[in-house]
């Protein structure tokens, strides 16, 4: 042993050839998908960290035995192994964000005979699909044409919305009857606060994106936008957020870079709610900060020329919602398929009778496990508009992720719909059905 330590600690290239073989063991070990090699790998890991000592105890024994030519060349062993080192760990990150994440949930599931199953949908105002929707909506078309204008170097904006002051102030329980019954408008409660994220539609119909974010990166005036209503006020982003007060006096946000585009992210305080106006585009000018700004402001002084008869259309624009959303079957609700498997919308259709929040649970037919339950219910949960006659559907629309299972691999699973209502009441359940589906593979 003692023989074959002083042979390693006086060779100039023995312990970096050792640590490079340690090195690829375990990058090729550690791979997501070689889950059985877990030990190897752990143990490689050490013995690998180990080895990297090595050299440098070498370059140091030699240096000091005045070997020169054998220690300078492990110092600069050393060197190139660290180089080595983080390529390894760089590619294991790459592996780890894109790579196949199979979790062999649906290897040995089968989908029962006898049983109705039904098939999500195809999601015809998909934004990404084959063929793009036509058909807009005035506030997209107000952006889209700000930004079709050349933009300048001054950021400042005016947050001057006053009808929007007004109607919260003056009219808070019919302006927030009027958001959560306008299709234009996803309201969601996360940590027990209520937020609403401006849609914008595609061939005709409100469409739902991640967080409420709208994106297009390509062409020459990319941007990323989006449109929060803080309904209580509260901060949803975990960004650094400048807080600004509505009103006539001008005021400059503070600017970054985000995907190589000018960034702001601004909080007008704005009465009894808050506007949280996100934008990212080629120019400091604020082109879609002022946009959100002006449309804002003509929406709710529409609002505020009859607030009741503003909450009766806006109802009766859900209704014409749920009625396309039912389907042919008319069904409470129907999932759509989303841009990857395992990624969904459901849409609702449905009348619970008084205000509250509709939620999914889902559970996989054979074995009854329970599927995503730390997301799906705050990833499903939208308000719904409500009636007090049965007759009356309501149409919403939310999006998911189902983790459980991989791509390739579809079984069968029982989408349950819940319902929990404002007044403190149990949840209960208003429909069930149960879907082929696949799980989402990272």
């Amino acid at each position: 042993m003692k023989r074959i330590l002083t042979q390693y600690f006086n060779s100039w290239w023995l312990p970096a050839i050792a640590y490079i073989c340690l090195l690829g063991g375990f990058t090729i070990t550690a791979i997501p998908r070689w889950k059985p090699l877990a030990i190897l790998t752990n143990v490689l890991f050490c013995t690998a960290a180990l080895g990297f000592l090595g050299i440098i105890a070498a370059s140091i024994w030699n240096l000091i035995k005045k070997r020169w030519a054998a220690g300078v060349i492990n110092l600069l062993f050393v060197f190139g192994c660290g180089a080595a080192t983080v390529f390894a760990f760089g590619f294991l990150m790459l592996a780890t964000m894109f790579g196949p994440s199979e979790d062999g949930f649906a290897d040995n599931l089968t989908i029962p005979e006898g049983i109705e199953i039904a098939e999500p949908d195809p999601d015809a105002t998909d934004s990404w699909g084959v063929n793009p929707p036509k058909g807009s909506d005035e506030f997209q078309d107000i952006v889209r044409k700000a930004l079709a204008e050349p933009g300048n170097d001054v950021t400042e904006f005016t947050p001057n919305m006053p009808s929007l002051r007004k109607a919260s102030e003056d009219y808070s329980d019919t302006f927030y009857d009027y958001v959560e019954a306008s299709p234009d408008w996803h309201v969601f409660i996360e940590q027990g606060n209520r937020f609403a994220a401006r849609r914008w539609s595609y061939g005709g119909e409100p469409r739902d994106t991640l967080h409420g974010y709208i994106s297009e990166f390509g062409g020459e005036s990319g941007f990323q936008t989006r449109c929060l209503l803080c309904l209580d006020r509260k901060q949803w982003s975990r960004y650094s957020v400048q807080h600004v007060h509505e009103g006539t006096k001008p005021v400059k946000p503070e600017m970054s870079l985000g995907n190589n585009l000018h960034e702001s992210r601004v909080m007008i305080e704005c009465g009894g709610v808050w506007v949280e106006i996100f934008e990212q585009s080629g120019n400091p000018e604020r082109r879609v900060t002022k946009a959100t700004v002006t449309i804002l402001e003509k929406e709710f002084s529409e609002f505020l020329k009859n607030p009741e008869d503003a909450v009766v259309v806006a109802k009766t624009r859900s209704r014409q919602l749920a009625s396309r959303l039912a389907g042919d079957d008319d069904h409470p609700f129907r999932l759509l398929t989303g841009m990857q498997p395992g990624i969904y919308v459901v849409v609702y259709s449905l009348n619970p009778g008084e205000p509250g929040s509709v939620y999914l649970k889902a559970f996989e037919v054979t074995k009854g496990t329970p599927l995503s339950v730390d997301r799906l219910e705050a990833k499903s949960k939208t308000r719904m508009t409500w009636s007090a006659d049965p007759s009356e559907l309501f149409g919403a629309k939310a999006g998911f992720t189902i983790y459980e299972g991989d791509w390739g691999k579809p079984y069968a699973a029982r989408f349950e719909v819940w319902f929990k209502p404002d007044s403190g009441k149990a949840d209960r359940k208003l429909a069930e059905r149960i879907f082929k589906i696949e799980g989402w593979q990272r």
